[in-house]
């Protein structure tokens, strides 16, 4: 048997089920998942091993034109996936009409190195299905398509065995007992930005980031994790909305996030979180690379 590994990018508009697409093929959550765009910032990595193949998938925020900081980093992060990855599977959803954005992307990676990943197929009929793949091989000459949902786990086993036929021969790259090279404190606050999303409205989310101050795992002696992190803001006015009346919004932010967290860990959490003012943040190119960390 012919063992295979590669780096498989996982590219598309923002709010398209990338994140979705990652965990369903992992069988974790790994990515932060919500109905609100532009909730992945950072390049993901999650590894799938199997008995034939270890397939490293690479998440990236969503692909979209902006001339705004924050989002002009995070375009450059998918670009660098795209550059680096063997297999691109570039996501559009089965009702989506306007693709220019995604075709300037498929021109750029190849048809070659393209699968495309056609989601949110529960969302039309049968008949639709054999239009929608005609399309994007009558008119962009793609090579491969696969039509899923995501979110109900439908098509994700045949994705994975379309991504192995494109793979090339090759050594694992990690060990096969870890699904992501992230430590655990960049998934924690990832984790906890997730919960701010979640429970923040209006524009607060977006110009939110999450920072861990401090990071000690559980041992025998003391069995619990620690964790110190703060939900950096860019405006005073923004503080008191994050904490809430009495503190009851920062509280049940920390609340979700510590179960996730401890569902990962092993253990019990202390979680504590507080609120950090970094004037105009998502402005500073710098400032978005340390908090981004690329």
């Amino acid at each position: 048997m012919q063992f295979k590994s590669g780096y498989v990018a996982i590219i598309g508009r923002p709010n398209v089920g990338k994140s979705t697409l990652l965990n369903a093929i992992l069988g974790e959550q790994l990515a932060i998942v919500t109905q609100k765009p532009q909730t992945t910032r950072h390049r993901i990595t999650g590894i799938l091993n199997q008995q034939d193949a270890q397939i490293v998938f690479l998440d990236t925020p969503g692909y979209h034109e902006s001339k705004k900081p924050l989002n002009q980093v995070m375009n450059e992060v998918v670009g660098k996936v795209i550059d680096d990855a063997d297999v691109v599977c570039l996501m559009v959803e089965a009702n989506q009409k306007d693709a220019e954005i995604e075709k300037e992307l498929f021109d750029r990676i190849g048809a070659e190195r393209s699968i495309i990943v056609v989601n949110k197929a529960d969302k039309v009929n049968r008949d639709r299905y054999e239009k929608i793949a005609q399309h994007y091989k009558n008119e962009w000459n793609a090579k491969e398509l696969v039509i899923l949902s995501a979110l109900k786990n439908e098509g994700v086993i045949t994705l994975v065995d379309a991504i192995k036929g494109h793979l090339p021969q090759g050594e694992p790259f990690f060990p096969d007992d870890i699904y992501t090279t992230h430590p655990m404190r960049f998934i924690a606050a990832e984790l906890i930005r997730e919960q701010v999303f979640l429970q923040m409205q209006q524009e607060i989310p977006y110009s939110a980031a999450v920072r861990i101050e401090e990071y000690k795992d559980a041992t025998e002696e003391n069995p619990v994790t620690l964790i110190k992190a703060a939900i950096i803001i860019e405006k005073e006015s923004q503080k008191g909305m994050v904490i809430g009346k009495g503190g009851d919004r920062i509280k049940e932010i920390g609340k979700k996030a510590r179960l996730k967290i401890e569902e990962l860990v092993g253990s019990k959490v202390y979680l504590e979180l507080f609120v950090k003012v970094e004037e105009n943040w998502t402005k500073d190119s710098g400032k978005i690379r340390e908090l981004m960390g690329v």
